[in-house]
């Protein structure tokens, strides 16, 4: 029987999707080994259709932690005995907390499994709850996801990251595209108007600006979610030329299968970025707080922009001067001319890419497997 391996990464989007090489390297070493990946709800269509997974336990960190704020006691206790429930009908060779975080800690402490493998250096108190910590294989963050392999004797044969656009996905953004009108031009522009963190956001009139220089040679297309809409409606408006705003209407696989069309993807750092270079797609990315040298994606086809300040990289998801001058600093016209560059010879990826043969088992924790 092969090694059981259970991975903990719960979330953000980026996150989880740099974390993908753990399990391509682990089925590399050890091709009839079982991973099983516990995950959140936010984040688990990243790795849904990912065949180097074996089994997907979602449970939602998210409403978990939203009823410890709320002092909902009762709701939050509930939630972590399913999980312990879930937990204990599996014994694993090995356990990789990828967070690194007190929550994940405390439930890897839960597992039944003689090693507890972490990250050196995580915080909360994390590598009391370990049985050993690894150190980082190179300088990105891949690399340091990547460290977890090193105490189970794995040399990393992996570190492209990999999300899979489920075939109906795909089929969705075609017909989406065809509903939107005549296309002006074949190549799309994606443009991901908006992050998580507001000290990561670009202007939005830098964004129309942008839309509008790049119309001449492409068909804009705006993604985001729901508390994007605002913004892109305005983009829309000021960037005076048609554009396809697909802001709030996706879902996380919907706007991965936009995201694929793409001859090239503009965004700041948030999952949609890493999304996109997983897939292949040439990226442009906008970085103020955030250290590029860490998280930008890797490959000649992965452009950065970024305009040092005296703060920058702060890692803050506010600015403490009121202003993110390190965004603002970056010029639309340096964005199109970069953009141009990195999208030539922009090819799609190969059909299996796209449709994997074999699918995870998913688990929701308090629910009933997909």
């Amino acid at each position: 029987m092969g090694k059981q391996i259970l991975i903990i990464r719960l979330s953000s989007i980026g996150d989880v999707v740099h974390c993908t090489p753990v399990a391509a390297s682990i089925k590399t070493a050890w091709p009839d080994a079982k991973v099983t990946w516990l995950v959140s709800e936010v984040s688990a269509d990243v790795i849904r259709f990912n065949p180097d997974i074996d089994e997907i336990w979602i449970w939602s960190r998210e409403r978990f932690e939203g009823y410890l704020r709320r002092r909902e006691w009762k709701k939050a206790a509930q939630m972590w005995r399913s999980l312990g429930a879930q937990l204990s009908t599996r014994r694993f060779d090995a356990v990789l907390d990828i967070h690194g975080l007190l929550l994940t800690g405390l439930i890897a402490r839960r597992v039944k499994t003689p090693r507890r493998i972490g990250l050196q250096g995580a915080r909360e108190l994390n590598p009391l709850f370990m049985t050993e910590t690894a150190a980082p294989t190179g300088t990105k963050i891949v690399d340091r996801y990547l460290g977890v392999l090193k105490p189970l004797g794995i040399v990393p044969a992996v570190r492209r990251m990999r999300m899979v656009v489920p075939e109906e996905a795909a089929l969705w953004a075609e017909g989406y595209l065809r509903e939107a009108g005549p296309l002006d031009h074949d190549r799309l522009a994606v443009l991901v108007v908006g992050t998580t963190w507001p000290s990561k956001n670009w202007p939005p009139g830098f964004f129309a600006t942008t839309a509008r220089m790049l119309a001449r040679d492409f068909t804009v297309v705006l993604c985001g979610g729901k508390s994007e809409a605002d913004a892109a409606a305005r983009i829309a408006a000021a960037s005076g030329v048609p554009v396809v705003n697909a802001v709030g209407e996706t879902s996380l696989l919907e706007m991965s299968a936009l995201l694929n069309r793409a001859a090239v993807v503009i965004t700041g750092d948030t999952g949609p970025l890493h999304i996109a270079a997983a897939l292949g797609v040439p990226t442009v990315a906008l970085f103020g707080p955030t250290d590029p040298a860490l998280f930008n994606p890797e490959g000649r086809q992965h452009a950065f922009l970024v305009k040092r300040q005296a703060c920058s990289h702060c890692h803050k998801q506010r600015c403490r001067a009121g202003k993110i001058d390190c965004m603002s600093s970056i010029e639309p016209a340096a964005v199109v001319r970069t953009a141009y560059a990195v999208s030539r010879g922009r090819t799609l990826p190969p059909a299996d890419e796209k449709y994997p043969p074999r699918r995870p088992v998913v688990t929701r924790i308090q629910g009933e497997p997909d």
